[in-house]
């Protein structure tokens, strides 16, 4: 490790556990919400509500359904010269933002 990422990681390892902490307080926290909505739903069903708006929240159910796309990673694969054509005339180009990744162990 090189001296100026250990000072780094000196100055600011404090921030980093409470980073950690943090990180799986909301991975906990994520995990009990999927359940009580998992319930709500589940009781929505059987009640055979279709939405429902208090003051805590507004709950819609949405219906189950299907949509047909272009599987563009087959389309690249079988027919290369066709994908090329048409990545030629219909560009799209979508910018991402510069981020740091946070990973807890």
């Amino acid at each position: 490790m090189t001296t100026e990422v250990a000072q780094f990681e000196n100055k600011y390892l404090q921030i980093m556990a409470h980073v950690a902490i943090v990180e799986k307080q909301v991975k906990e926290l994520q995990e009990k919400q999927k359940a009580m909505k998992a319930e709500l739903e589940a009781a929505m069903d059987q009640h055979d509500i279709k939405s429902i708006d208090n003051e805590f929240l507004k709950i819609t159910r949405v219906a189950a359904s299907s949509s047909t796309s272009i599987d563009l990673k087959k389309l690249q694969q079988k027919e290369p010269a066709l994908y090329g054509e048409l990545l030629e005339d219909y560009p799209k180009v979508t910018n991402k933002k510069a981020y740091v990744m946070f990973k807890v162990k």
